[in-house]
């Protein structure tokens, strides 16, 4: 083997958490690689929709609005898991105190923008909720400023240039016809321009940024292996590039930012028994930043974590992959389970919390597999949202409920019986079961503004009637290496294994599946890069 390679601060992972903390690192006059398993920088990030949750931020002001720590914190303990602050609060605190600084540095370093939307936290109601302020997305860069590596990040499932502001602001899913005469020319200078949205855009800024600061990037370069010297000081890394083995040595520390485990087929089976199908995220998503943590010792935690939303199928990489979807948002909607009862207020951001929901008998996912059932009212008001024929087993109709669920293998009466009565909730614009359409998360995001008397509840009771399969799509897991509140790793015992930083999907999640905001992902894994990157420097 060669000599090593010597470097300041290594990370491990393209996508936001370790873009960020690159970036934190080189600013800060460390001598930074990032190494990508990948062909292309960006990994689920750059696939995302580019929200981004940041509580106290900078650009509140600039709309009349204020926020505090304190109630960001109020906020965070009124909504997540019961019993989580006994262990996450220090990392609550952190998040809170380092993501407007985190803001405001990147801004200072990269070319990447940010623009406030007009999200709702999805509990707003709770203690320290927000009804808008603390969602943000990136502002759609020209991909033409990374000079060669503008086509080594990674594309999105689907190249639309609509910003993920312009799409949750102006209700585009509900009627595009409506907006895009006006979003039309914008849309076409930015493909003439080369100019990108969403999480691609995040993507760019960052790494031109990175480059910018001297950064250098491995790509197609997998991390197989942590070094250590004695006493378990992670001194370095050991990559797989080019055919060979490469050590790596890191003088101030690895950061891991290598994301989740979805496609690392044993750890799903062991942590999410039952079906996993149309994942939204990179194939490179294979657990290896939680091996490498384990194998020196290191301590994982919430394992059983992951970013759950309904997904529809599309084309990407040749495969088959799944794309967050916002059908069940609108109204003539519904979802149910093999019994045809409905199980879940459709509308909440957290849907996957009930699709996690284990049936205690059989310990396999108590409501799958489950249907999205529509009707003709949906089909002529959302033409656009109708599941497609081009993909097996995706689109089922029938003149009749039990004819559909004849053919989907579900309760006929069951169905019938939840259609009535949801239907009756629609005329009323009550949900009385689940409260769909009751909270400002309901009625302002997503949903069809224009639809009396709820912008989410329409009857279902005129056939033709169409069902898809709900598929528990996994966007990211969130288990991994336990850390404290510097991002630094710990072992069995609670004590730092030096050297050794994690950051975003491959740590183990402060908040864990339970989204905060739309963006309670990218928020914590640019922050985590950063705090982790500062204290690998030392100046944390």
């Amino acid at each position: 083997m060669a000599d090593p390679e010597q470097f300041d601060v290594v990370v491990i992972g393209s996508g936001a958490a370790g873009l960020s903390a690159a970036l934190t690192a080189s600013v800060a006059g460390a001598r930074t690689l990032v190494v990508e398993k990948s062909t292309l920088v960006g990994g689920t990030t750059a696939m995302s929709g580019g929200g981004i949750w940041l509580p106290n931020n900078h650009l509140m002001a600039h709309h009349g609005l204020r926020d505090s720590p304190e109630k960001a914190l109020d906020y965070i303990r009124a909504v997540s898991p019961d019993g989580w602050h006994n262990r996450e609060e220090p990392l609550w605190a952190a998040f809170v105190d380092h993501a407007p600084r985190m803001l405001k540095f990147v801004e200072a370093h990269s070319p990447t923008r940010f623009i406030m939307n007009r999200d709702p936290d999805p509990y707003a109601e709770a203690t320290g909720g927000m009804a808008q302020g603390r969602n943000l997305c990136p502002a759609p860069i020209r991909i033409g400023q990374l000079g060669p590596w503008r086509d080594k990040v990674r594309a999105p499932t689907a190249d639309m240039r609509i910003n993920y502001d312009e799409m949750i602001d102006n209700h585009f899913y509900a009627n595009p016809r409506k907006h895009l005469p006006r979003l039309l020319p914008r849309l076409l200078w930015r493909k003439l321009t080369g100019a990108h949205p969403r999480g691609r855009a995040l993507t760019i800024g960052l790494l031109k940024g990175c480059l910018d600061q001297g950064v250098q990037v491995w790509l197609d370069t997998a991390a197989t292996e942590l070094c250590t010297a004695a006493g378990g000081q992670v001194t370095g890394l050991v990559v797989e590039r080019r055919g060979q083995p490469v050590t790596v040595m890191a003088a101030q520390g690895v950061v891991l930012a290598s994301g989740g485990f979805e496609w690392n087929r044993e750890m799903m089976a062991e942590h999410f028994p039952g079906p996993v199908e149309w994942t939204a995220s990179p194939r490179t998503n294979t657990g290896d930043g939680q091996r490498m943590a384990a194998a020196v010792g290191a301590q994982l935690d919430h394992m059983d974590q992951a970013l759950v939303m309904g997904v529809s199928p599309v084309m990407y990489e040749g495969q088959l992959t799944g794309q967050p979807a916002a059908d069940y948002f609108l109204p003539h909607s519904m979802i149910v389970n093999r019994h045809g009862r409905r199980f879940v207020n459709e509308k909440q951001m957290n849907i996957g919390l009930a699709f996690a929901e284990m049936d205690p008998t059989t310990g396999t996912p108590a409501h799958l597999p489950a249907w999205r059932i529509y009707d003709s009212q949906f089909a002529a008001c959302y033409p656009h949202a109708m599941p497609s024929r081009a993909v097996p087993g995706n689109r089922f109709e029938a003149p009749t409920l039990a004819a559909l669920a004849a053919l989907i293998d579900v309760d006929g009466a069951g169905l019938a019986a939840t259609a009535a009565r949801f239907s009756d909730f629609a005329r009323a614009g009550v949900d009385e079961d689940f409260g769909r359409g009751a909270s400002i998360w309901d009625r302002t995001r997503g949903g069809d503004p224009a639809h009396e008397p709820s912008p989410t509840l329409g009857s279902i009771e005129r056939p033709p009637y169409y069902a898809m399969p709900f598929k528990a799509g996994f966007l990211g897991t969130k288990g991994g290496a336990r850390t404290n509140q510097r991002a630094e790793v710990l072992d069995h015992q609670g004590e730092v294994i030096g050297g050794l930083y994690a950051a975003g999907n491959v740590m183990a999640n402060a908040f864990g599946s339970k989204g905060l905001g739309a963006g309670t992902t990218l928020g914590p894994c640019l922050t985590w890069g950063y705090i982790a990157a500062r204290n690998a420097v030392g100046t944390g």
